[in-house]
């Protein structure tokens, strides 16, 4: 018996997995989908949590990596990120000593950023970091289940995000 680590109680646990059932969550797409990323954010955070690294700012220092300079503009554009939430994200990266920010030549108000000698340093042992995780995942999985589950989760990546629903349909 295995007690629930936020009460210490077996029994909650137990009625909580039964709540799930009746439900019928674990037949659920949102459901699975908020549990697995769930599960792979626990991976990240076990991986990555004494450098400090979120995996938004992993993103960010992995393509700096593989371009050199990259306008915060195109940063924005590749990751999706709304421009006002990148500027937090970038002075973090910044104030450690991992990026810089120089005005461009053509525009004095863009920004082009680029990794600082640390930076890069850093970003190096963190992709192959990234990579072994990547690599176990794939290997509990097995070659054929993940690469079905990624053509999956790119196609659900494709679907609206404002849904058309029908509230007339129970």
């Amino acid at each position: 018996m295995t007690a629930n680590k936020r009460t210490g109680s077996a029994s909650k646990s137990r009625g909580d997995q039964a709540a799930v059932r009746r439900l019928g969550l674990e037949d659920l797409l949102g459901y699975n989908l908020r549990r697995a990323h769930g599960v792979q954010r626990a991976r990240f955070a076990s991986v990555f949590a004494p450098y400090r690294i979120r995996p938004v700012q992993l993103s960010i220092l992995g393509l700096l990596h593989e371009k050199a300079k990259l306008k915060q503009s195109e940063l924005v554009k590749a990751l999706e990120i709304k421009p006002a939430n990148i500027v937090t994200i970038l002075n973090e990266l910044e104030q450690r000593n991992l990026i810089v920010r120089r005005a461009t030549s053509t525009d004095r108000r863009s920004r082009a950023l680029e990794l600082t000698p640390a930076g890069r340093k850093l970003t190096g042992e963190l992709l192959a970091l990234h990579a072994s995780l990547e690599r176990s995942l794939a290997e509990y999985l097995g070659v054929a289940e993940r690469d079905e589950l990624l053509r999956l989760l790119k196609k659900v990546r494709g679907a609206h995000t404002a849904p058309e629903i029908d509230y007339d349909q129970p």
